[in-house]
Parts: structure tokens; C-alpha cells; sequence
């Protein structure tokens, strides 16, 4: 195998390399950041750690406190719900049939799920599939340009179109 085509190889191979390191670090974050359980996957396995639940307000579930700052409701799963008590900021942005992401504790005592911190979900489906369209293309272009710049070297290189001067 000639030096060029090892060199290559090589430059490809760091740039699989450093795709696939970010894909990992990608997936982590998902999973530390993103991820979150269903209803269903909390009653089943319920447990005192700080987790996040992703789910349906059950229609005509939402009840609000006066001072502002707590509501309960119930979050559709599958095939069960979860009662949800949460306290804090935004109750405002709660709304019956809306899907929230809930960060908090389950209560095994009394088989509810005390919310701290609220978010509303975005398409992370949508988030993924534009980075990957936007980094798939450009691969593609770097190795296209590299191709058509080898031929061009060796088409130049072959025509001795381009002699160093001899002085």
C-alpha cells in the first residue's frame, strides 16, 4: 500500500473516530440530561431517587393551589397514571392533555410523585435528525473535495504540467 493511500485511511479513520467520540458523548448526555421515565416504569419500580418523568396531563386532572406556586394532576402513562405533586415555578404553563417532563421524588408512602422542577418537552427526535443532516452532508463534501483534489494531483502530477525551476 502506497504512503497515500495509508495517510488516507488514516485522516478517515480520525474522522470516524471523532464522529463516533461525539455520538457517545452525545448518547451520555441524552441519558444523564434527556432520558426520563414513564408513569408506568415509576409505579412499577418505584424508588426514592431524584428521577424524570415524561407524561400526559390527564384531562380534567389539574388542579391549582392559590398561592401560585403549586398544583397536582395526574400523568398519563400507558396504561396507568401518576398522581403528581408539584411545587415550584410555571404553573402557568400547565394545561390539561399538555406533555411535561416532571424532575422529583417519589413518595412510596403515599404512591405520589412530589415534583421540583418542570419542563415542557421538545422534539429532541427533530434536534437529532437536524445535526445529522447538517454533519452527514458535510462528511460528504470533505470527501468529495479530497477525491476530486488527488485526481487533480495526480492528473497534474502526471502531465509534469508544473516543473519546479532548477536554478
Amino acid at each position: 500500500m502506497s504512503r497515500v493511500k495509508t495517510l488516507f485511511y488514516i485522516r478517515w479513520g480520525i474522522i470516524l473516530l471523532v464522529i463516533f467520540t461525539i455520538a457517545v458523548l452525545g448518547y451520555q448526555r441524552y441519558l444523564r440530561d434527556v432520558a426520563s421515565l414513564t408513569p408506568d416504569q415509576i409505579l412499577e419500580h418505584p424508588s426514592n431517587e431524584t428521577v424524570r418523568i415524561s407524561g400526559m396531563i390527564q384531562g380534567g386532572s389539574l388542579t391549582r393551589e392559590d398561592d401560585g406556586l403549586s398544583a397536582s394532576f395526574s400523568l398519563q402513562g400507558n396504561n396507568r397514571s401518576l398522581i403528581v405533586r408539584y411545587h415550584g415555578q410555571d404553573t402557568d404553563s400547565l394545561r390539561d392533555l399538555k406533555v411535561v417532563v416532571v424532575t422529583g421524588r417519589m413518595n412510596t408512602k403515599t404512591a405520589e410523585f412530589e415534583g421540583e422542577a418542570l419542563s415542557l418537552v421538545p422534539n429532541y427526535g427533530f434536534v437529532a435528525v437536524s445535526y445529522l443532516l447538517g454533519i452527514l452532508p458535510t462528511c460528504l463534501f470533505l470527501f468529495l473535495m479530497e477525491r476530486k483534489l488527488r485526481l487533480l494531483y495526480t492528473e497534474v502530477k502526471e502531465a509534469k504540467l508544473y516543473e519546479p525551476e532548477v536554478m
